[in-house]
């Protein structure tokens, strides 16, 4: 079994969680509870395959200077 989140626009399903399975499979589609609509505008961001995929990128992050381990001084 593999669950997945998505929301439902009125007429068509959106898958918002990335899938890795190629294979076929027999689904059930829940509706949890309503999206109030003022979440519309990041909802349909996020939803997008690639909207956060800059997260994943090293070269994205402006921080990673700092990630560095510091030693500890006694």
């Amino acid at each position: 079994m593999l669950a997945v989140n998505g929301i439902f626009d009125g007429k068509h399903v959106k898958i918002t969680d990335k899938i890795t399975e190629t294979k076929k499979y027999k689904v059930i589609v829940t509706f949890v509870e309503e999206v109030p609509q003022v979440d519309n505008e990041m909802r349909d961001f996020s939803a997008q395959t690639s909207g956060l995929d800059f997260w994943e990128d090293l070269g994205e992050d402006i921080y990673q200077d700092y990630l560095k381990p510091k030693s500890i001084i006694k």
